[in-house]
């Protein structure tokens, strides 16, 4: 009784280590995936995700979930478009991004290269979202259209309407930044955070982006869904809404084949969050498999989005799966052995989607909150049977079957003979095989395949020779910045010679010391005079040797200049000048012929009676 009594709180002990490790476990375990995903609406090109569990990069294709931790890049010429609720996002080519963070709290994106333009449409949205470069962070204070370019040689921002803040990557003392509606700026790192304002600019990216901005107005289908439902602002494009008595608003896709079924157009890829996620190929096919439920009502399949939700939760697939042993089909691939096959269907409303992947109780109850409570629990506590009415449609189950060259597609499974039974939880990954995307080529991985850039491996602004001091580390980064040539030539106004040196544009410091004389530099004014002279003589005969170039008053000018010349040398050896006699104004061309006679007639030497010229010896 003593060892009992003894030996207990060491017994109590252990108990409460083992506690804590189970809930740890647990903890673990019950792990939520994120409820909030992102949607490439649109693809322009080709765009790859990063496989971090098979280290490969994966082909994109339209309506592809993207999720926390991915990885994009898109090739030269491609253009992507994303959807995260009610915020689009567009990515330029040659882009390389990292959604480092994307959850129901934030929205957190890294931009290693490239530019990304994005539109937030409320408050909270911009609240919750968050960009870095290598420079440093980019929040926003209110809705509105931003861009965010990585450049080598630093980040620019671009605001066109809302409001951004900038913060250095390494804070201290550096304040931030803020940039209001048409404004840009360049941020980068020269031994300390660098900012520089500039004027707004436009691109062809930019046009692309804003066109697309402005397309995305207030949407019907958000009377009845949550705009914060990715993939709702394509609904009221390709379908219309109808109110079912015993469903309330569903709506019905228009462009469909009569024998089409939900979940059927489409390819499963693997996702490490969901486990098989499914992909459509219809252009509004990301809501309507996501989220809600399907029914087959009146000789057709309606989308039933349920009660409004203000932020619904992502599901990779509403489906229920069915096959095993007894779906299990010989397809010889290589050799003779059975390939299994799985089939599935879509829930119908009220039905519990239970997730084959690690999840905590709370977030079966946000994925399924209009659940039927009769198809969970017995009121003794005890599991009842789940009854499916979409899996006795017909043609509502589909398979995946051999297409002609081998390929494995969705189809529909019309083998009624074969009876089919439901299976515990979603196929493994080994279990189904990958698809590619439809209708485009199969490539191994993007075309610019270069590892992300460390702060180690970035290439350095200031390469080449090392600057001395600030003010050269300032001068040959505007080197840099500006590949426009500073010093452009200067056409002489007088002659019409272009001169061979250039002529800064910007202007240059005056030095304060006297240059010294030269060797066999004049001594003295006269000298000077002539040197001048010499030099004058030599600009003058190449031009007296073109008539061609010459101005038209260059011989008057050159009469006045030589007529001046005498008086120049004189005043510099101190004799006296001449009073320079003014010019009489010119008279019209009838005075001057007037004066023409007169002038003659006292020129003349006087003439004799028989008119001849009178001689001295005369």
């Amino acid at each position: 009784m003593e060892s009992a009594i003894q030996t207990s709180p060491a017994k109590r002990w252990w108990q409460l280590v083992l506690a804590l490790l189970l809930s740890l476990s647990l903890g673990c375990a019950w792990a939520d995936p994120p409820g909030r995903v992102a949607r490439v609406s649109e693809l322009n090109g080709e765009a790859w995700l990063f496989d971090v569990e098979s280290k490969e990069w994966l082909q994109l294709g339209r309506n592809h979930t993207i999720s926390e931790g991915d990885r994009l890049r898109t090739d030269p010429g491609a253009r992507m478009a994303l959807r995260i609720g009610s915020s689009s996002l567009w990515v330029d080519e040659r882009s390389d991004i990292e959604f480092s963070q994307l959850d129901d709290e934030r929205i957190e994106l890294r931009v290693d290269q490239g530019s990304l333009a994005l539109r937030l449409r409320n408050a909270e949205s911009a609240a919750e979202t968050r960009l870095r470069t290598r420079e440093g962070r980019f929040s926003f204070e209110r809705e509105g259209f931003y861009r965010v370019d990585a450049l080598d040689r630093g980040s620019r921002a671009l605001s066109w309407q809302g409001r951004m803040r900038f913060e250095s990557r390494d804070g201290g003392d550096a304040r931030p930044v803020w940039l209001d509606a048409n404004e840009q700026a360049e941020f980068w790192w020269a031994n300390g955070p660098r900012a520089e304002r500039q004027r707004l600019e436009v691109d062809a990216f930019t046009d692309w982006a804003l066109a697309r901005s402005r397309s995305d107005g207030e949407a019907i289908s958000y009377r009845y869904v949550s705009p914060e439902m990715t993939g709702a602002e394509d609904l009221d494009r390709y379908g219309r809404w109808e109110n079912a008595p015993d469903h309330g608003p569903v709506w019905i896709p228009v462009q469909v084949a009569p024998d089409w079924a939900p979940y059927r157009d489409g390819r499963w890829v693997w996702s490490r969050h969901w486990g098989w996620t499914w992909v459509d190929d219809a252009p509004w096919g990301f809501a309507p498999f996501h989220y809600g439920r399907w029914v087959h009502y009146r000789a057709r399949w309606c989308w039933v989005p349920g009660r409004y939700v203000a932020r619904p939760v992502y599901a990779p697939a509403l489906v229920a799966w069915v096959g095993g042993g007894a779906v299990s089909v010989g397809i010889s691939i290589g050799s003779r052995h059975d390939y299994p096959h799985y089939g599935w269907f879509p829930l119908a409303p009220r039905e519990v989607y239970r997730p084959s992947y690690h999840h905590s109780p709370a977030y079966v109850q946000r994925l399924n909150p209009e659940a039927d409570p009769v198809t969970v629990l017995n009121p003794n506590g005890s599991v009842n049977k789940p009854v499916y009415r979409n899996r006795d449609v017909v043609g509502a189950v589909s398979t995946l079957a051999p297409q002609p060259g081998g390929a494995l597609r969705p189809a529909p499974w019309r083998d009624a003979q074969v009876p089919l039974r439901p299976v515990p939880q979603a196929p493994g990954r080994q279990e189904l095989p990958p698809l590619p995307v439809a209708n485009l080529p199969e490539r191994r991985g993007p075309v610019f395949d270069a590892p992300r850039p460390t702060r180690e491996s970035r290439p350095d602004r200031n390469a080449g020779e090392a600057p001395r001091s600030v003010i050269e580390r300032e001068q040959q980064r505007e080197q840099q910045r500006e590949p426009v040539p500073r010093e452009l030539p200067r056409r002489e106004p007088e002659r019409g010679i272009e001169r061979s040196s250039p002529v800064p544009l910007m202007p240059q410091p005056v030095p304060q010391v006297l240059p010294q004389r030269e060797l066999g530099a004049p001594r003295s004014a006269i000298e000077r005079e002539q040197q001048r002279e010499q030099q004058r003589e030599q600009v003058r005969e190449p031009v007296m040797r073109e008539p061609a170039r010459m101005p038209e008053r260059m011989p008057e000018r050159a009469i006045e200049r030589a007529q001046e010349r005498p008086q120049e040398r004189q005043s510099e050896r101190g004799l006296p000048m001449r009073s320079a006699q003014p010019m009489p104004p010119s008279a019209p061309p009838a005075a001057r012929a007037e004066e023409r006679p007169q002038r003659k007639a006292a020129d003349e030497p006087p003439r004799r009676q028989d008119g001849r010229p009178q001689r001295n010896n005369d």
